[in-house]
């Protein structure tokens, strides 16, 4: 079948490609677009492993408050301890940051950057300020709020370097 322009058309849910084109009235502007490279496999693992760290530190600042006394009991006081609080901060920050800077390098866009600044300002202010840090309401809202930032970083971050989009011409599985 062949519409107007007599460029053929498939029926019967047969797939498709479909290429629209906008036109202007005004001049055109030559758009130089950077080269997408070949993301290696420490940037897609550190995504990943870094979102999923993120969720987990923010469900463990969410929960800690009400977890505190059964903690000591089972053998996992070392959950509390602020030394665990620092290094887990440090060792998230270190790794959101090559992650999120490798994927920037790649994709050219804030948008990642700009949850994760907020979720890391959020968590060194849970573990450095004593007024954030001393009061365990205040700390678990401040310290869930950054884990939550910095994971929907992570996210959005590998969403940002996926670079395929799943629709009917796929020749994989979804």
């Amino acid at each position: 079948m062949a519409d107007r322009a007599g460029n053929t058309v498939r029926l019967s849910g047969e797939s498709m490609n479909v290429i629209l084109f906008h036109m202007s009235a005004g001049p055109t502007k030559s758009i130089r677009l950077p080269v997408a490279r070949k993301r290696g496999m420490f940037a897609a693992w550190a995504d990943r492993f870094g979102s999923v760290a993120s969720l987990v530190c923010a469900l463990h600042c969410a929960l800690l408050p009400f977890l505190m006394a059964l903690l000591p009991a089972v053998g996992f006081g070392v959950l509390a301890s602020s030394g665990f609080e620092y290094g887990y901060v440090a060792f998230a920050s270190v790794l959101a940051l090559a992650s999120l800077w490798q994927g920037y390098r790649r994709h050219r866009v804030y948008r990642a950057l700009a949850f994760l600044v907020p979720g890391l300002i959020a968590v060194w202010s849970g573990v450095l300020l004593p007024l954030v840090h001393d009061d365990a309401i205040r700390h678990a809202v401040v310290m869930t709020f950054g884990g939550t930032m910095i994971a929907v970083a992570h996210l959005i971050n590998l969403r940002l370097n996926h670079g395929h989009v799943h629709d009917a011409g796929c020749a994989h599985g979804h």
